[in-house]
């Protein structure tokens, strides 16, 4: 797996500025619901910091991946690293309008990358094995800083340094775009196939209309993305009530959820490792099953438990299947995805994780309310488990409708 990167110069390009952007990320992601936290110390105002990363998505997703597909892929990740480095500037200011406006700016920007960097690794690295290869790699990288990130942010968070960290972040930005600057592509790379370039008029609205078609026509991507749309609302859900739990049931504080994700950092960094040789041999829907129900049942310890030693391990032990579940989701969207149409169908998935990070953050608070805050995450952690239902059904309708599908470029077996 490693010496991918040797041989293709290309992606290890665009792995190392992944990476140097998933520092800052990372370093980030749960500074900000400890942050408002602790300036609000409400629960309500951590959920909608969650919710307001991923409310622009809903607008700027679908219009996102129909551009990726059009434009030159190195100038999307240039600007768009350019943006939301000046988006994690406002957050810097401090007040928490601020840091609700910097995180629109910010994430609306990032809208750009996700689907530009599934487009782009079929186009560095053309083989199939090696392409479960490249996806495993960059999981891999953000595992080890899933692993120290989020500790280090929110330690410095709870100790003062909210500011440093905002800064590091926009420097990383900043980073990945020099380095992706020279990403040696083709010319043209973003433009789709002739097969699959919308009608002259109204090309991007078009371009929205075709992904989503190639999404629902495909047995494989509309089952994949229905049981990716239970899971992601409740991993949102519970990550809204992360820091509520440690400082209510385990007694904890900032530190106590740095030590949980990174936690969770360790458990993705082992799936990551495994993930490439899992998506390899095994079709989707034993994977994804298998990993959803898992992920749900460790879930569940987790949620129950007073100790944080035990939660601690359900988490880490938990971050194993969660990551094959992301790395099996990107693989078989770039293998399933028309050529040229990558970008528009990784920005329909993008959408969908979105919609369901909103409805899953809004939704937490709510939950709190009506049954506690107790129990709460036990409820949601149940809903991981229908994820790996709604993922068993709608694959082995997939099986059954046709035999086993199978990817007509490759030949190889799907589901």
């Amino acid at each position: 797996m490693w010496t991918l990167l040797a041989r293709r110069p290309g992606f290890r390009r665009l792995w190392a500025a992944a990476t140097v952007d998933a520092v800052g990320t990372w370093l980030l992601v749960m500074a900000v619901p400890v942050q408002v936290y602790a300036l609000t110390g409400s629960a309500t105002s951590t959920a909608v910091a969650l919710a307001v990363q991923a409310a622009p998505t809903l607008v700027v997703g679908p219009w996102a991946g129909a551009l990726v597909d059009r434009w030159s892929r190195r100038s999307v990740f240039v600007v768009a690293n350019g943006v939301a480095a000046l988006g994690v500037g406002l957050i810097a200011a401090g007040p928490v309008r601020l840091i609700y406006a910097g995180l629109v700016v910010e994430c609306a920007a990032a809208c750009f990358l996700r689907p530009a960097l599934q487009a782009t690794v079929p186009a560095v690295v053309t083989d199939r094995a090696d392409r479960a290869s490249a996806n495993a790699l960059l999981a891999v990288s953000h595992s080890v800083l899933r692993i120290c990130a989020p500790l280090a942010g929110t330690a410095l968070t709870a100790a003062g340094w909210f500011t440093a960290v905002v800064a590091v972040d926009a420097a990383s930005y900043l980073g990945a775009a020099l380095l992706l600057a020279r990403l040696p592509l083709a010319a043209g790379p973003g433009r789709p196939a002739t097969a699959t370039r919308p009608p002259t008029g109204s090309p991007v609205a078009a371009g929205v209309r075709a992904g989503l078609r190639f999404v629902f026509h495909s047995p494989v991507l509309r089952g994949m993305l229905a049981g990716s749309f239970v899971y992601w609302v409740a991993n949102a859900a519970l990550t809204a009530l992360l820091v509520p739990f440690a400082v209510g049931r385990l007694h904890g504080d900032g530190r106590t959820v740095g030590h949980l994700v990174a936690g969770l950092g360790v458990g993705f960094l082992g799936g990551s490792l495994l993930s490439r040789s899992l998506v390899v041999r095994w079709p989707a829907r034993t994977v994804l099953t298998t990993s959803y129900a898992t992920v749900g049942a460790l879930f569940l310890v987790l949620f129950t438990t007073t100790s944080t030693v035990v939660a601690l391990v359900s988490i880490t032990v938990a971050g194993v299947p969660g990551a094959v579940a992301t790395v099996a989701t990107a693989h078989h969207v770039q293998t399933a995805s028309p050529a040229g149409a990558v970008g528009r169908v990784a920005s329909a998935f993008q959408v969908s994780d979105a919609a369901a990070a909103v409805a899953g953050a809004l939704a937490a608070p709510a939950l709190v309310v009506l049954i506690g805050a107790a129990a709460a995450p036990i409820v949601v952690s149940a809903l991981v488990l229908v994820a790996a239902v709604v993922t068993a059904v709608q694959l082995r309708v997939v099986g059954s409708a046709g035999g086993g599908a199978q990817d007509r470029r490759t030949g190889g077996a799907v589901v």
